[in-house]
């Protein structure tokens, strides 16, 4: 099964990128520049997080901020866009060095997931309220699963 990366909203006529694409670009990328000396497991996880901090930062004074993020400007966007891409980069290649195929271990995750939190159990009665119904949800996740969220 060949996974794919939207790089972006999916138009049509747009490329999609797998993420063995970036795998293979990425290990070029650092191959070209001698990098690979410095890509241990340890130095790439630091710079992940380092990326998830930056990436953190975007928000961190925004309060709650709603799906589709209206009032951001395109610059805004365009930022969050590459922070985005930085984590994206830092945990193929991660994964790449650690001989992880991301695209199985999410695809497994995934089923872990749906074994972990049948729908059964995370439906909510379209009757109740929003904020009683988040904590209805709130409730089953973490009782489900003693306060872990690995999704």
């Amino acid at each position: 099964m060949k996974e794919q990366v939207s790089s972006g909203m999916a138009d049509e006529g747009e490329e999609s990128v797998t993420l063995v694409d970036l795998k293979r670009k990425m290990a070029e990328f650092a191959r070209e520049r001698d990098w690979d000396q410095f890509h241990s497991p340890r130095n790439l996880l630091l710079a992940l997080v380092g990326e998830v901090g930056e990436l953190s930062e975007i928000f961190q004074w925004k309060g709650e901020v709603p799906k589709g993020l209206p009032g951001w400007d395109e610059k805004e966007k365009e930022h969050l866009g590459e922070e985005l891409s930085d984590v994206l980069l830092y945990l193929v290649r991660l994964s790449d060095i650690c001989g992880v195929d991301l695209g199985q271990a999410v695809l497994r995750k995934m089923e872990l997931n749906a074994s972990k939190y049948p729908v059964h159990h995370c439906t909510m009665p379209s009757s109740s309220s929003s904020s009683s119904s988040m904590r209805n949800i709130n409730t089953v996740h973490h009782s489900s699963n003693n306060g872990n969220t690995n999704l």
